[in-house]
């Protein structure tokens, strides 16, 4: 089988995050490897290249020395794939000879990208503009309000949108990563890259930065008692209306109040917190995908696989086929995952 040539272009500068780097270059690392099927350097089909605005020497945070090759060399030119690396400081990230590369040369690339904070230095080239992107947490509210025209999405690892891919932090650029390496060459070798690293294949993009339980230990209260509640009790009534009645507030003040609180809607929240225990049952236990939308709270199947698509870009079982757990899939799960694959939007 024909694989063509790729070239994978990584853009340093001092302070960058060496995990950032590192990350998902181990996951182009092992691939090529794969794809090469031999020692020999000069077949594998994908070349990782390292670059800085200058080039020499580049110093991480972490003061490890990467040697780097000039942006302004010929060995920038024909790239398939240029992934900006993050930084724990935006204004490290942000290196104006960096943004002036992309600014140049983003229309040749097919494919960019940036883990963490680097989300910035694509903004500022403009290569943003009209997309919905992601970041690390800390940082989305800052990006959003610098730049307006753009969608930042607080609760995606990565977002990819037209050829333009984003990333949260160092751990989901592995997962942009391998994403990638599916999309160009098919879910088995990811599968087997993951497998490789010894990591979960592989969380989807949609998938939350933070999960609802953590979230909620930072609200204190009524509230903060009332989202304990809603976590243990996935199946009961947990319509707006019951919710504000065992808080002892009225309709509208419980909107309000609940809105501050999360930033979510009690609708969101709940559907949510739903999802995370279908997700945590579908990786820890035997039950078939029917029994596990009933313990989470769902009216049906078919309403988990609805959620499971649209928040995670997978239906259930696929989600569950991710996750590098032994189990045997019941007759249950068989027939669901039929209609899985016969195409029910």
């Amino acid at each position: 089988m024909h694989i063509d040539h790729k070239r994978i272009g990584f853009l340093l500068y001092d302070h960058c995050d060496a995990l950032d780097v590192s990350g998902p270059a181990a996951v182009f690392h092992f691939a090529r490897r794969q794809l090469g099927l031999a020692d020999d350097r000069a077949s594998y089909p994908l070349e990782l290249s390292y670059f800085s605005p200058h080039g020499g020497l580049i110093t991480t945070s972490q003061d490890l020395k990467v040697q780097t090759e000039s942006l302004d060399g010929p060995a920038s030119s024909g790239l398939d794939t240029v992934i900006v690396v993050g930084s724990h400081s935006v204004a490290d990230a942000c290196d104006p000879e960096l943004v002036a590369w992309i600014q140049d040369n983003h229309t040749s690339v097919r494919r960019m990208a940036a883990v963490c904070t680097g989300a910035f230095v694509l903004a500022l080239a403009g290569v943003l503009n009209g997309r919905r992107a992601a970041t690390h947490w800390e940082d989305c509210e800052q990006l959003q309000r610098r730049f307006g025209g753009i969608e930042v999405d607080p609760n995606c690892i990565f977002i990819e949108d037209d050829g333009v891919w984003t990333s949260a932090g160092a751990c989901a650029g592995i997962d942009m990563a391998l994403a990638m390496i599916e999309q160009d060459y098919g879910h088995e070798l990811a599968l087997t890259v993951a497998k490789r690293m010894v990591i979960f294949f592989k969380r989807p993009g949609g998938q939350s930065q933070f999960s609802n339980a953590l979230r909620s230990q930072s609200v204190a209260g009524p509230l903060g008692e009332l989202l304990k509640w809603i976590a243990a009790h996935p199946g009961a009534d947990l319509r707006a209306e019951a919710l504000a009645e065992r808080a002892h507030m009225s309709l509208r003040n419980f909107y309000r109040a609940f809105e501050e609180a999360t930033g979510n809607s009690p609708a969101e929240w709940v559907e949510a917190t739903r999802l995370e225990v279908a997700k945590r049952l579908l990786e820890q236990s035997t039950e078939n995908a029917d029994q596990i939308a009933r313990k989470a709270g769902f009216t049906s199947y078919e309403r988990m696989r609805r959620t499971f698509a649209r928040r995670l870009g997978a239906s259930p079982l696929a989600y569950r086929e991710m996750h590098p757990k032994v189990h045997e899939a019941s007759s249950g799960d068989l027939f669901l995952n039929s209609l899985d694959t016969a195409g029910h939007a």
